[in-house]
């Protein structure tokens, strides 16, 4: 692995900037572009095998030397290294909000996995395995985060756009968080999915400079919009299947009166949150209206929570058993949604297999 060069192989008009990266006792100099980095050399060695080779390689006698310290040119990028470094001398920590920490955790697993770091690089990986979960449980402990305690979704102040995460986990073929990456995106209006997103604010290179925008190329432009009409048509197949004229259950409380079916309290339920659903779909619930795994919840929680106001009257007329029955019927219809993900998005592996870390 080329991994760096001497400092004899830098142009002699380069002017250096000294980071605060800067041991006054280390032994070696790393050079990343403009940048340098004055580090342990053990350190490095102890963590990764790729730098214990990198420094036997024979230096050249006549070598250049900054402060007293053989110097090495990094073939990687000055902010990439900066958080590398920094997480090896200092540990790798994600607060709130992460979204704000991504430029670091990206950095750090490209060069974890580049040098074969293990601990920062599984470290990495799990963050990103809880974000961007391969299961329906770990799906709903996500969203359940992004709510603040008054009920406002507010996903970007936990994860990061899903545009860069796609870019990440496609660069370093992570691909078992791309399903739920693209379906993330994908529960954006179609304008919004083209648009893009800011890329990472450089620190060091053009600190001052907004960061460059990024946006998906017309391939995966074309599976991220087709991964949501596959998602809008599984909702309304599954409303025309299961709740649109739905008879009652075979318990239901209500069997032995004389209502009509017209008349009949659980289907007029079943007709209320029918068109209430169906109004969600046609964009009333701006964002959500390619999302089936919400919309099926919802149905869900307007039957359990006493506190839906808008589901009340819903509530109010269906019956036990009729209630138990659709509740198990939306639960099986998110099952299936999920597992249905990965093919929406052109991932005919499905969800796969946990990432080899």
């Amino acid at each position: 692995m080329n991994t760096g060069k001497t400092s004899q192989d830098l142009p002699h008009d380069t002017i250096l900037t000294r980071t605060d990266i800067w041991f006054k006792d280390g032994n070696i100099i790393l050079i990343a572009g403009s940048f340098t980095f004055k580090v342990h050399s053990g350190q490095l060695e102890r963590h990764s095998e790729i730098f214990a080779g990198m420094f036997e390689i024979p230096q050249p006698t006549e070598q250049d030397a900054i402060d007293g310290c053989p110097c090495v040119e990094m073939l990687d990028g000055p902010d990439d290294l900066y958080h590398f470094l920094s997480a090896l001398y200092d540990g790798l920590h994600f607060s709130f909000p992460r979204p704000l920490h991504f430029a670091r955790l990206a950095a750090v697993l490209r060069l974890s996995t580049k040098y074969f770091v293990p601990h920062l690089r599984h470290q990495c990986l799990e963050r990103l395995k809880s974000d961007w979960p391969s299961t329906l449980e770990g799906w709903d402990a996500r969203e359940n985060e992004a709510l603040n305690p008054k009920g406002c979704y507010s996903p970007r102040q936990y994860t990061a756009h899903p545009v860069l995460v796609i870019e990440l986990a496609i660069g370093l073929g992570l691909n078992e968080i791309l399903p739920s990456a693209f379906y993330d995106l994908s529960r954006y209006g179609p304008s919004k999915i083209m648009y893009g997103t800011p890329g990472i604010k450089s620190i060091l290179v053009s600190p001052n400079k907004d960061p460059r925008f990024v946006c998906l190329s017309n391939q995966l432009l074309v599976r991220t919009l087709q991964g949501r009409e596959s998602a809008q048509h599984y909702l309304i197949n599954f409303l025309a299947l299961c709740l649109e004229n739905r008879e009652p259950s075979p318990r239901c409380w209500y069997r032995s009166t004389s209502h009509s079916s017209e008349a009949h309290p659980c289907v007029q339920a079943f007709q209320q949150m029918y068109n209430d659903t169906f109004r969600c779909i046609g964009g009333v619930a701006i964002g959500r209206d390619a999302d089936p795994l919400f919309t099926l919840a919802q149905c869900i929680d307007r039957l359990m929570r006493p506190d839906k106001i808008e589901g009340e009257r819903a509530r109010a007329l269906m019956c036990g058993p009729c209630k138990v029955d659709f509740i198990s019927d939306c639960t099986k219809g998110r099952e299936a949604a999920w597992a249905l993900i990965p093919g929406w998005f052109g991932f005919a592996e499905g969800w796969g297999n946990d990432f080899d870390d």
